[in-house]
């Protein structure tokens, strides 16, 4: 009698992860960057198999994987840069009480390539940036502010440690995942309404590449 193999609900391998690029000052915020790579890069996907007893998961891969420059020289590191914030999807900043050229280079850069971008204030003892007059807080005014909200403690306590900031950010990122989301299937919608044959037929075999 043939043994019927497993039947899995979805597609067989994962689609690729989603490149999350983290910029802070790499003196200032060493040990909270190392837990935020490491929770980003645990985030994965999971696949239900179904047997005939019951129904398990199956470790498909990760959802999401950090991307982080290190700084050597600044020939380097604006070359390293540029890369990593080119093939990222999304870029979270994170700013405190030491003034980093390095991490506001990051921020332009991804501005200009119009990532998706999350930004949060973040110090130790915990504080709120207002009444503040650092350099921190007068670039988050003046050149974040106007265009995004900035989360984390800049208008209120909203994480009182490392691991509070850490999951504040992968609930925003999980949110910020379903956005980009329904902006594919939205823009995929508008492109098969008005594509010609010829592109809609390249636009299905290049998914189906992604799920084999």
């Amino acid at each position: 009698m043939a043994v019927s193999k497993p039947e899995a609900i979805g597609p067989p391998s994962p689609p690729n992860p989603l490149l999350v690029f983290i910029s802070c000052d790499s003196q200032e915020f060493p040990s909270l960057r190392d837990r935020l790579q490491k929770a980003i890069d645990s985030e994965y996907m999971y696949n239900v198999v179904q047997t005939d007893e019951r129904d398990e998961l199956v470790h498909q891969g990760v959802i999401m994987r950090a991307v982080v420059v290190e700084r050597e020289s600044d020939e380097s590191f604006d070359l390293a840069m540029k890369k990593g914030i080119e093939r990222s999807q999304v870029y979270v900043g994170i700013f405190g009480k030491d003034y980093s050229i390095p991490t506001q280079k990051e921020y332009h850069a991804a501005r200009q390539r119009g990532l998706p971008i999350l930004i949060y204030y973040y110090t130790q003892p915990p504080h709120t940036a207002k009444g503040l007059h650092t350099k921190v807080t007068r670039f988050l005014e003046k050149d974040v502010k106007p265009q995004l909200r900035i989360r984390g403690n800049y208008g209120r306590i909203e994480a009182h440690d490392d691991m509070e900031l850490v999951d504040l950010i992968l609930n925003d990122l999980a949110c910020k995942t379903v956005d980009l989301a329904r902006e594919a299937v939205s823009f995929r919608r508008m492109l098969l309404e008005k594509a010609p044959d010829d592109v809609i037929a390249a636009i299905l075999r290049a998914r189906k590449s992604i799920f084999e």
